[in-house]
């Protein structure tokens, strides 16, 4: 062998180990990144399946608010959405994701933060529907305006969230994002917040998905988002709030905690959905008459001569009536908002005929 040849062939040699070593590495490489993201994705699962526990919790614990310390998934953003009456949360960017049909809850569409923040309240149209679920977290900032009983019992309701109240245009105008990951403007008095109005300087330097607003007026919500060129643009049609309560309204808070219009509709159509089903435990399906409703017909049908007679089926607004209409109005609410005030109207109606029952004394009322 000449030199010549042995030189050919420790070169060769050195280029073979060298190829070699690294398919060897890119190989180990690969089973580490491939054994990171299985860890990431079983990490996600897991965070879901705890976010399940946390918001089953809190739903079933009325009026109560829990402050949940997350700061080990503080480099991942939580999402929530809702479609076709069923709502949606998980882990952006990975599989990792819950699906849940049956409760309302009201969130931005993301969260990036380090405590997590959820409370309840319950529905009632006129009795208890449902309880409603608020999601937010420690640095979603919530701007009240607005010298409204409203707007102070608002603040008062949400102690040890990140919300301040502002009363003049100058504090307005000077609003300060600080850190906080997204800023939501409350308009109580449905003024400030207009269709092609400014946004205050500080706010612009946050994406336009950052900043919202909600603005109420007339039995009704609109919704704000910041745009392009820096002014408030509408999201859609007003959406009307189903409510009876005077204080602690579910349905108007749950306007300002929920991210958008159509996640507000959607969540709502849960709650009317629900609405039909409890119709159907105190009046029976239709033209299939039953439930409680019949059972205080057959009652007093037995006792001609009690007076509970009259507001529960012999008054024009009376309670058999009222119930009837009221089936009726939240199948329509559900599937078309512009009915819903007629829903409101019978909730009102059902809600007189049953304190005319219970304000005669020994009457059974309804609920």
């Amino acid at each position: 062998m000449t030199p010549k040849q042995g030189q050919v062939e420790v070169t060769f040699n050195w280029v073979y180990v060298l190829i070699a070593g690294a398919v060897i590495l890119l190989f180990f490489i690969g089973l580490v990144v491939r054994q990171k993201a299985v860890s990431e994705e079983q990490l996600s699962i897991e965070v879901v399946r705890i976010m399940e526990s946390i918001f089953t919790g809190a739903g079933v614990s009325e009026k109560t608010k829990n402050f949940i310390d997350i700061s080990g998934l503080a480099e991942y953003t939580l999402y929530f959405g809702c479609s076709n009456e069923v709502g949606e949360y998980g882990i952006l960017g990975t599989s990792a994701r819950a699906e849940n049909a049956i409760d309302p809850f009201f969130a931005p569409k993301e969260i990036k933060a380090s405590q997590l923040i959820v409370w309840s309240l319950p529905y009632r149209l006129p009795f208890k529907v449902i309880d409603f679920l608020f999601i937010t977290s420690s640095n979603t900032q919530y701007i009240v305006l607005g010298e409204v009983p409203f707007a102070t019992e608002f603040v008062n309701s949400t102690q040890g969230f990140n919300v301040q109240h502002l009363v003049s245009r100058q504090e307005y105008e000077q609003i300060d994002p600080g850190h906080n990951f997204q800023v939501r403007i409350i308009d109580t008095v449905g003024t400030t917040l207009t269709a092609g109005s400014g946004v205050p300087l500080l706010l612009q330097s946050l994406g336009n998905e950052r900043v919202t607003g909600v603005s109420f007026g007339q039995g009704a919500v609109t919704y704000y988002s910041k745009n392009n060129e820096n002014k408030w643009e509408q999201q859609g049609a007003a959406v009307p709030m189903v409510s009876l309560d005077e204080e602690r309204d579910a349905a108007k808070y749950a306007a300002i905690f929920v991210a958008d219009a159509d996640m507000y509709r959607c969540n709502l159509k849960k709650a009317f959905r629900r609405l039909e089903l409890i119709n159907e435990v105190y009046g029976g399906k239709e033209n299939e008459p039953g439930g409680k409703i019949q059972q205080l017909l057959n009652y007093y049908g037995g006792h001609p001569e009690s007076l509970c007679k009259n507001p529960l089926v012999e008054r024009q607004d009376n309670l058999v009536t009222a119930l009837a209409s009221h089936q009726r109005n939240a199948a329509a609410c559900r599937l078309d908002a512009s009915t819903c005030t007629n829903l409101i109207a019978s909730a009102r109606a059902l809600r007189t005929a049953n304190k005319a029952l219970a304000e005669l004394g020994d009457c059974i009322t309804l609920y």
